[in-house]
């Protein structure tokens, strides 16, 4: 079955899709080698699949593929106004502020798939994968025509630069193919020499486990050697897409579902803290965030807190550290009063290291006094 390439696109901006290509759905032979040499370098995460045969070949996930079609949405919104408070605030990623973007794209995806099939009679076979797919979305969407790759190893969209994420639609439709981009990265090297932790290790290669922004959403222990490095982020890290140059005239999000932020770019650390379950389901657990969960999000907070050196912090980290059933939580705010350090802290910290009921807990006290007493001399 064929579809042609100007209807696709006509039924798309129709269904409010600005950017999308198409490419055929043949394997990523040429990506085989750099995969496997990722899994040889161990910068391989849970949060993908491990399998390069997977991950380049589209008939594992949808036998008699012919075409594939990737969809760009933008997601950078302006600022919104914040009422002033006192108190340290925390930092979110701009992807991570409005309505969660896989229920937005996969909206979108829907609406144009539907149309397809009533401009078909019925006919074709869909399939509709968003960054949860095994497929390396970033290079489908580059030979689709839809942007290159920056050094940061994401892709810049020539209208909504690398603010933007990535739908891709499998179908056995023969659609005529779209033609990559013939430009490149300018190569300044602002995102490598901007990066905290220096997960660019050389230009299109990442560390993933040296990334803020996979860090903070890893769950477990935060890497102690990267808490002072995370700064006040809570959620995500925009540092290289803040320097790049191809963001410098980006056009913002046209999709409301993307503009209201359930999760503020700067949120109230301390009242992030105290945030009930209900609380937390109205709002974070509405955005791409909501996935991670309260526990963790809180664990950045705290570390967070601990990075601001404010000394109001003090007395309720001391009531979180006393009172909190959760270990993970104790440990982290164990961390942060030995970061603000003082008086008032370092009694804390000798409390629980006489009665905190759980090893790792004692030990980071212990590290924490350890590092305070080690700073005064």
């Amino acid at each position: 079955m064929r579809l042609s390439n100007r209807i696709l696109k006509e039924l798309a901006a129709s269904a409010g899709i600005y950017s999308i290509g198409v490419t055929s759905a043949d394997p990523l032979y040429h990506l085989e080698s750099r995969l496997k040499r990722r899994i040889l370098e161990n910068r391989i995460t849970a949060f993908e699949e491990s399998d390069p045969a997977l991950r380049i070949n589209p008939a594992h996930l949808l036998p008699g593929c012919k075409s594939i079609i990737t969809i760009v949405i933008p997601y950078y919104s302006p600022l919104q106004t914040q009422v002033a408070f006192p108190g340290p605030r925390g930092s979110v990623a701009a992807c991570a502020r409005g309505l969660d973007y896989h229920r937005v794209v996969e909206g979108i995806a829907e609406k144009l798939t539907r149309l397809v099939e009533k401009e078909s009679a019925g006919f074709g076979s869909f399939r509709i994968l968003t960054d949860r797919s095994p497929l390396v979305e970033r290079e489908l969407a580059r030979i689709s025509g839809l942007g290159i790759i920056g050094e940061n190893c994401t892709l810049i969209n020539p209208c909504f630069g690398s603010y933007v994420v990535l739908g891709t639609i499998l179908t056995d439709f023969e659609i005529e193919e779209d033609t990559p981009c013939d430009s490149n990265c300018l190569g300044c090297g602002g995102c490598r020499g901007v990066c905290p932790t220096g997960a660019l290790i050389e230009p299109y290669i990442l560390d993933p486990f040296r990334c803020l922004s996979y860090l903070t959403q890893a769950s477990g222990i935060f890497p102690r050697q990267f808490r002072h490095l995370l700064g006040n982020r809570i959620y995500g890290c925009d540092s290289c897409q803040e320097v790049c140059p191809h963001n410098a005239d980006s056009a913002y999000t046209t999709y409301p579902e993307l503009l209201f932020h359930f999760f503020p770019k700067e949120p109230m650390l301390l009242s992030l803290l105290r945030i009930t379950n209900s609380e937390f389901n109205q709002t974070i657990a509405m955005t791409s965030a909501g996935w991670r969960g309260k526990t963790t999000i809180q664990r950045n907070a705290v570390i967070a807190i601990g990075n601001s050196k404010d000394i109001d912090a003090v007395k309720p980290l001391t009531q979180i550290l006393e009172n909190d059933p959760r270990y993970l939580i104790r440990l982290h705010v164990a961390w942060s009063l030995g970061s603000i350090g003082g008086e008032k802290a370092k009694f804390a910290l000798n409390k629980s290291l006489c009665n905190d009921p759980t090893p790792e807990v004692r030990v980071e006290a212990r590290y924490a006094l350890d590092h305070w007493n080690s700073s005064i001399k």
